[in-house]
């Protein structure tokens, strides 16, 4: 009897401190696993199994409140990263969109300089009466425009012979096949491949300049350059 009443006094002792502890420092789930403990272990082994038993119930009680404590930090943190994932999601969809609209817009810019550049080569090249090279100084300079063209890739030489229209028919449309085949071969020797460049012989088909004309008749003994670039669509070269 004496023991039981023995043990009883330890139990409210400790149990009255354990609870003075807990309203000071301790944390509720430690507390409770305190109590916890301390009941089943005086009801195990006696006043030892009590003291042992509180100790025990403290530490789950710790271990409890530290898990809880990291799964809320856990929760947390996956929130801050969601949020952080969500707004590098949206700006990677701006990014894209933007990217978008630059590319467009540099493709309209390339297609749009691509077609001043073919503008701006349009040109034409002038012949002697009867003849089919041009002067070295011509061809040289033609030859500097040929490399130019060269580097475009895709682009395509237009290559039109005319002659005036003095002479028979036949011999203005075989004098001015040989001015452009000779304007031809300027372009191949600066190194523009032979199947880009189109070549027609129009003769005198579009000649209007009378015999007297001089200046007009110059102007009739040529070659017109065109070109044409991967982005102008199909051009059928004429053949009258």
């Amino acid at each position: 009897m004496r023991k039981q009443l023995l043990v009883a006094a330890i139990a409210a002792a400790i149990a009255t401190t354990g609870w003075t502890a807990e309203k000071n420092r301790a944390p509720k789930h430690e507390a409770i696993g305190l109590g916890t403990g301390a009941v089943i272990g005086a009801a195990a082994a006696g006043p030892v199994g009590f003291v042992l038993g509180g100790a025990f119930g403290g530490w789950v009680g710790d271990r409890f409140e530290r898990e809880r404590a990291q799964r809320i930090e856990a929760e947390e943190r996956y929130a801050e990263l969601r949020t952080e994932a969500d707004a590098l999601e949206a700006l990677l969809a701006r990014n894209e969109q933007e990217l978008g609209r630059l590319v467009a817009q540099l493709e309209t810019e390339r297609t749009r300089h691509a077609r001043m550049l073919e503008e701006a080569l349009e040109v034409e090249v002038y012949f002697r009466t009867a003849k089919s090279e041009l002067d070295p100084g011509a061809a040289e300079r033609l030859a500097r425009i040929a490399e130019l063209i060269g580097a475009m890739d895709g682009a395509v030489v237009m290559l039109e012979g005319h002659a005036d229209s003095r002479g028979d028919a036949a011999y203005n449309e075989a004098l001015s096949a040989a001015r452009a085949e000779h304007v031809r071969q300027i372009f191949i020797d600066a190194g523009v491949p032979a199947e880009r460049i189109a070549v027609t012989a129009e003769g005198e088909n579009q000649a209007v300049a009378e015999p007297n004309d001089v200046d007009g008749l110059a102007l009739e003994r040529r070659v017109s350059i065109s070109i044409m670039g991967p982005d102008s669509g199909p051009r059928v070269a004429r053949k009258d």
